[in-house]
């Protein structure tokens, strides 16, 4: 009896929990569904509210880097290309431009900058970000979109009176023994198509090289013109303008926003497109002494040798 008496009991403690557990779970799956519609209905309302929220507060805020020179910067004036073109945004917005500086630390770099910035909702763009195959995964897994892009940059040759000007890298092999940043795609470019150069780690640079008169030419990026004009305002180098940087050593640069308000990238598209049509940008960019390459039909990701290349 007493066991008859336990397996009533338990048949119905039994009986009970799969009760218990099958409402739990609809319950569960009920708010789960419950909450899958809010976010669902949030992410649909957050397309357009960027650009809302720009015109209601009349500013738009760029992210920017305080120590990223010529691009943008808390201790050099002027502050930067970035922050001339976006005031040039804003002005055709009839808009204020307030900036976020988004600090990069050597440890997380862009990618630390960009989750404790933009991510985070500090500002509606951050300019001058590498637009390649190379950030795209990164930019994507972050769920921000690139604008379009507004820069080239490239390696480009300086070099001292007596160089004569030329066009293709080929024109200079067995010729010229240029100086290069050392672990650079300058660098590994030379190297794997067997071209002479000179290594320069930090200090020295190979631009201090070219200023001194060292050397008679190296290759540097070309937003690097900026600082090598201001440490060497009166050394006789010149920017090669004739040369024409090779897939391998050319990037383009855009800005990124959240993704979901095609509103905001279809405003700043328009107005990035129409300053490079009519030379803004190129103008802006130029003051700073870099040399102003329209976006590149064809760009890097980050560098790699191949024997194809290698046998070109």
């Amino acid at each position: 009896k007493i066991e008859n008496d336990i397996y009533i009991i338990m048949s119905k403690i039994n009986y009970f929990g799969v009760f218990i557990m099958k409402n739990f779970s609809s319950l569960f799956l009920a708010k789960l569904f419950i909450l899958a519609t809010i976010l669902g209905i949030s992410n649909q309302s957050f397309a357009g509210e960027a650009l809302d929220n720009i015109r209601k507060t009349n500013k738009i805020i760029l992210c920017a880097g305080p120590y990223a020179w010529p691009y943008t910067s808390t201790t050099n004036y002027p502050r930067g290309f970035d922050v001339d073109i976006m005031m040039q945004v804003a002005a055709k917005e009839n808009l204020n431009l307030d900036i976020y500086w988004a600090e990069q630390k050597m440890r997380g770099g862009l990618g630390k900058a960009l989750r404790h910035s933009i991510q985070k909702g500090r500002c509606n763009v951050y300019m001058g970000i590498a637009n390649s195959d190379s950030s795209k995964d990164e930019i994507e897994e972050k769920r921000l979109v690139f604008t379009d892009a507004y820069l080239g940059v490239a390696y480009v040759p300086i070099a001292n009176p007596g160089v004569e000007d030329f066009t293709k890298m080929e024109e200079i092999k067995g010729k010229s023994k240029p100086g290069v940043a050392m672990s650079t795609a300058i660098d590994g470019y030379l190297f794997y198509n067997g071209y002479d150069r000179d290594l320069y780690a930090r200090k020295p640079t190979e631009i201090d090289a070219v200023g001194k008169q060292e050397i008679d030419m190296a290759f540097v990026m070309s937003t690097q013109l900026a600082k090598a004009r201001l440490k060497y305002k009166d050394a006789p180098f010149r920017v090669i303008r004739s040369f024409e940087p090779p897939a391998e050593l050319r990037w383009n640069v855009a800005g990124v926003i959240r993704g979901g308000d095609q509103e905001l990238l279809d405003l700043l598209n328009k107005h990035l497109n129409e300053m490079l049509e009519d030379g803004t940008i190129s103008e802006i960019v130029e003051k700073y002494n870099v040399p102003y390459f329209k976006p590149f039909p064809d760009v890097a990701s980050t560098y790699t040798a191949t024997e194809e290349l290698t046998a070109e």
